[in-house]
């Protein structure tokens, strides 16, 4: 008789969108990119879900502004979540000057963050590594785990 069992616990969700168009509204093809995040992330993970959104933003410039936006969202360990800590930093960077864009969205666990580039420098650490630190050490009630990394 066969017997199904649990063989990993996926604790962590991230999604991150992707853009295709460059100067608000000028198509580009991403495709480049979408393929190296979600290459990258099977490695570390095993495995994505890509998709494919039709997105709507209100800009300053224009008003309202319609694009096709990539979604990639993998589940991970703690483990896995620490390791695509300086991936995620690199990929946001990326479509933040390559796609010029003004902002770019992350969500780790159900929580959504928008990220901008900066042109302050700061002699603290890392905000993504901070924030993913606290993720870590926290369980959804806010209280410390042990042996969390």
């Amino acid at each position: 008789m066969m017997q199904l069992n649990v063989t990993q616990t996926l604790t962590h969700s991230l999604r991150l969108l992707i853009p295709t168009t460059v100067d608000v509204n000028q198509p580009i093809d991403t495709s480049h990119l979408v393929r190296q995040i979600n290459q990258d992330l099977c490695q570390l993970c095993g495995g994505t879900l890509c998709k494919q959104h039709r997105g709507y933003y209100q800009s300053d410039e224009l008003g309202v502004v319609e694009e096709v936006i990539y979604e990639i969202e993998v589940w991970t360990t703690d483990f896995g979540l620490k390791q695509a800590q300086q991936l995620l930093e690199g990929w946001m960077t990326r479509i933040l000057v390559e796609l010029r864009q003004e902002s770019v969205l992350l969500a780790i666990d159900g929580t959504v963050q928008l990220w901008e580039l900066s042109q302050k420098q700061s002699s603290s650490p890392n905000q993504l590594s901070q924030r993913l630190d606290q993720r870590l050490g926290q369980n959804r009630f806010g209280r410390s785990l042990a042996g969390s990394v």
